[in-house]
């Protein structure tokens, strides 16, 4: 395994005695003894056991993503209903949250999530992955680079990759510094989640498959079509080559958790 470079306390005082340089240093000697110390904590693969003997494309087969937009007192107990109705992987991913209120609600989901036996992604924030224990982390394009984290992240736990439909990030996904594990399409249509998204339309997704594929060799990848995906375009999605479908609003814009567990009994009747 690759050793971790654990630079000590008095080694950081040595530099120059600049009060900012220090606390600088400081900073990035507890972030660097925090990560490595999450790292130690990893799991084996085999400890993964929502991934034992499943195909990618049934673990991402009907993919939960929370929203800023949906964070209240509601959020969980849809979660966990959406979960009952077919929900098979779920992402937990805020813009605007503060730190504190992400962890809170992670270490909330990540419980409902091991009840059920599905897996917990976090999207973007590794430091966030690590503090709840979740099986992956999701990063698009300007987020942190993907060989990088990768590497904070271990071989063992998922990853996934932002393509936007993309070729070049495919192939930088599927590089043997990166291994994604699970690759977005690009905006199939406009989001109110995601309002700077450009919709790439259903006809992408099979070009797209085939060059996952392609590029991903013996290595399995799933290929999930996101982007104002609802139970209208669920079928031709799969159809269209997607393996399984990722959804916000469908799932989430409803007045009670019942009616986000019918919505995902929907949606999975037509995967």
């Amino acid at each position: 395994p690759r050793s971790v470079f654990l630079p000590t306390r008095a080694a950081f005082r040595r530099q120059p005695a600049s009060c900012a340089y220090r606390t600088m240093a400081l900073t990035a000697f507890g972030r660097s003894r925090l990560l490595a110390a999450a790292a130690a904590k990893r799991p084996p693969a085999a400890a993964c056991r929502w991934a034992s003997g499943r195909a990618l494309k049934d673990v991402y087969r009907l993919y939960l993503v929370t929203d800023d937009a949906y964070l209240d007192d509601k959020l969980v107990d849809k979660v966990r209903a959406a979960i009952d109705g077919g929900v098979t992987a779920v992402q937990l991913r805020f813009k605007h949250a503060a730190t504190r209120e992400f962890v809170r609600v992670g270490e909330e989901l990540r419980r409902v999530t091991e009840a059920t036996g599905v897996p917990l992604i976090v999207d973007d924030r590794l430091d966030v992955a690590l503090a709840v224990d979740a099986d992956g982390l999701h990063v698009g394009g300007d987020d942190m680079p993907w060989h990088l984290a990768r590497r904070l992240l271990g071989p063992e736990k998922m990853l996934g990759c932002s393509t936007y439909g993309r070729a070049d990030l495919v192939r930088e996904a599927l590089s043997s510094e990166v291994k994604a594990d699970l690759l977005g399409s690009g905006a199939i249509f406009g989001s109110p989640t995601k309002q700077s998204s450009v919709p790439k339309g259903m006809a992408h997704l099979g070009p797209l498959k085939q060059l996952v594929d392609a590029e991903a060799g013996s290595r399995e990848v799933a290929l999930v079509a996101i982007g104002g995906v609802g139970l209208e375009a669920t079928a031709e999605c799969i159809r269209e080559g997607a393996d399984g479908i990722a959804a916000v609003s469908a799932l989430l814009a409803h007045d009670t958790p019942e009616a986000s567990r019918r919505a995902a009994a929907a949606m999975r009747e037509a995967i």
